[in-house]
């Protein structure tokens, strides 16, 4: 039914978009019907004419071949197209179709010679039917955009997300894939190979998946959405205005296509006189085969000439079949089809296949080369390690310490005005284009958190305004992994600083107390835990900036140079972040190792503190308290460590280990 309209007295039909996929088929049933036609014609003609007897039978036998041929595209059509139900969307009705055709072809493939014609048949039909499917990916891989307006093909746009969105990447488009009804593996093989056994309205057997685009599915969409983005973007290579005047000049893929199938099938022909030569060869061996295995079939009393030709002859396939694939000159996957039914396969992946994966390696490759060179994609990433993992240790030095003064002088820090103009002042002297993009916010922490000294730093969180196309690789989701990695990281800069920046002098002692032999052993026992927090707070600060940050930046960027398309570069991102947020014990799975040493960096700031007051004001249970609380810390992160180490759980973690291990010793 046609949707209507009414508008006072008058009815108005709106015509749906046409079905390309189905008037292909119609179109190539026509050609087929058409010359079909034409032989009945000339078979009237000539009993017109009455020049010579004929027969019904020699009619039947003349047109057994094309009778035959009929017979199969009736069961073709019938499973294809007459059993679909009349509700199935348009998308389901082509992949149908085509998997139906697929299947066809594979089925009659199998058969051998027995079947040339039909699968010639098959195969043009295919053809035919196939070049809507075609000519959308075309236009889409080639122009960014995706013309579909009967809905027939397995990748839909979502028109509610613009180019320019930061989740165009994400949310475009729509994969129509094996009905969610599907309950296992094998019913999922099942529909995506195209069987049309059982019941057909079942939902578990409807199938929206083309068996054929699966091996380059990847790619296809990879390059479609790159091209789109391409389009979208303000290029400023002079080679985007070349692409015009290439694009109109060139061939589309439909086109490729069929010239590489029949290059493909005149490179299997061979000169005239060789293909005597091999007629005669094989002719030979047939006779020479046929008489020893008739010889065979004697002894056992059995007097069949066909069955020795049958067997002589499927001696000879076999033979040549082991000589052809035995060379290493075919790759045959046979994780689908038996190796007998590859020959259509094998055309897919030699005519069809590489046309897809250039073009792939083309729109992706320029996508990449513009986010580099035009929007500067590798300046942001190093920007996001400057800031938020201190790459930019002499400009993030500036900041952090302008708050650990303020800290240490007990004045008010957590005002926004002031960590703004820190942050400013700092960035601007040695990245002033950053200064503009880089803020920060005050979050609000849960009351109970703020009793322990290191936490207070939780409520800072930097921002930085990322672009369009670059936030598509920097989300907003990656900044919130940066900010916990940043934390950690200010976390133990700001102990490391606590300990660096204490000094002997200006702290004098009462007078009633310095002639006490307790002070003097009191004030040796401050010496010795600060030096044992120090190697604590360095190997920890050693290991993160090193062994975490710094190696696994050189593979990220690394990494980040070997990429192909957009999609590989995000997820090699997601990947480094995962990463150094794990190796950094920010994971829930090891927050009992984070716990322990968050303890110990907050002894570290009390104990800053109560150095900062003066030796007078200790008292000997408070030293003995935190001796004991370092040591528990110590010893149970060197065990846990070990463990882990051993256990070959956490490799990256033995060169923290070795290094608490050498400090625990000295203990």
């Amino acid at each position: 039914m046609y949707p209507l309209l009414v508008v006072g007295n008058n009815l108005f039909f709106f015509c749906a978009p046409p079905f390309r996929t189905y008037q292909a088929f119609v179109w190539a049933l026509n050609k087929y019907f058409t010359g079909f036609k034409e032989e009945l014609t000339t078979i009237e003609r000539e009993l017109i004419c009455n020049d010579e007897t004929v027969t019904l039978s020699a009619v039947l036998e003349r047109l057994s071949p094309h009778l035959a041929q009929i017979k199969v595209l009736h069961k073709v059509f019938c499973t294809g197209v007459a059993e679909v139900p009349p509700a199935t969307p348009n998308v389901v009705r082509a992949s149908h179709l085509l998997n139906t055709l697929y299947k066809a072809i594979i089925e009659y493939d199998s058969v051998g010679e027995a079947s040339e014609q039909a699968v010639a048949l098959l195969f043009s039909l295919w053809t035919e039917t196939v070049r809507p499917y075609l000519e959308i990916v075309d236009e889409w891989i080639v122009h960014g955009h995706l013309f579909d307006p009967a809905k027939e093909f397995i990748i839909q746009r979502n028109k509610d997300v613009p180019v320019n969105h930061r989740d165009f990447w994400y949310a475009t488009y729509t994969l129509y894939s094996v009905s969610e009804m599907v309950e296992n593996e094998e019913k999922l093989n099942d529909a995506a190979s195209g069987s049309s056994g059982g019941d057909q309205g079942s939902s578990n057997r409807q199938l929206t998946m083309v068996s054929f685009l699966k091996p380059v599915l990847k790619q296809i969409i990879m390059a479609g959405k790159s091209m789109q983005l391409l389009k979208n973007l303000d290029c400023k290579d002079t080679e985007q205005s070349d692409r015009s005047s290439r694009d109109a000049e060139r061939k589309s893929l439909y086109t490729l296509f069929l010239e590489s199938v029949q290059s493909r099938l005149c490179s299997q022909e061979e000169s005239p006189t060789d293909t005597v030569t091999e007629q005669q060869a094989t002719k030979r061996s047939l006779v020479k085969m046929q008489s020893i295995i008739a010889q065979h079939l004697e002894i056992e009393d059995v007097h069949d000439p066909l069955l020795a030709i049958n067997f002589a002859r499927l001696y000879l396939e076999q033979s040549d079949f082991h000589e052809r694939f035995s060379g290493g000159d075919f790759i045959v996957d046979r994780s689908s089809q038996s190796v007998t039914c590859q020959t259509f396969e094998l055309t897919l992946r030699s005519c069809l296949y590489p046309h897809i994966e250039r073009r792939y390696i083309e729109c992706c490759g320029n996508l990449m080369k513009t986010l580099k060179k035009d929007y500067k994609l590798l300046e942001y990433l190093q920007a996001m390690r400057n800031y938020f993992l201190l790459e930019a240790g002499d400009t993030m030095y500036d900041f952090y310490t302008a708050i650990f003064d303020k800290v240490q002088e007990k004045e008010s820090w957590q005002q926004l005005s002031f960590l703004n103009v820190q942050l400013q002042e700092a960035v601007g002297q040695r990245y002033p284009e950053d200064s503009s993009r880089l803020s920060v916010f005050l979050e609000t922490i849960d009351p109970s958190r703020k009793k322990h000294p290191v936490n207070n730093l939780e409520v800072l969180t930097l921002s930085y305004k990322v672009p369009w196309p670059v936030d598509i690789v920097i989300s907003s989701e990656c900044q919130k992994i940066y900010n916990q990695v940043f934390l950690l990281l200010l976390q133990i800069k700001w102990a490391k600083y606590s300990l660096d920046t204490l000094r002997f002098s200006g702290r004098t002692l009462p007078e009633e107390v310095k002639v006490k032999e307790p002070i003097n052993q009191q004030i040796h026992r401050m010496c010795l835990l600060r030096v044992k927090l120090m190697h604590f707070v360095n190997s920890l600060h050693n290991y993160i900036m090193t062994r975490i940050l710094h190696s696994t930046g050189l593979e990220f960027q690394h990494q980040v140079q070997e990429a192909k398309d957009l999609d590989q570069l995000i997820k090699i991102h997601y990947r480094y972040l995962a990463t150094i947020h794990d190796r950094c014990l920010l994971r829930e799975k090891v927050s009992f190792v984070k716990e322990a040493i968050m303890k110990v960096l907050n002894l570290v700031l009390i104990f800053s503190d109560r150095w900062q007051a003066g030796f007078g004001a200790w008292k000997i249970e408070s030293i003995d308290k935190m001796e004991s609380d370092f040591k528990n810390c110590h010893m149970f992160l060197v065990t846990i460590l070990n463990k882990a180490v051993c256990r070959g759980s956490f490799p990256h973690l033995e060169s923290l280990a070795l290094s608490l291990m050498a400090g625990f010793e000295q203990c």
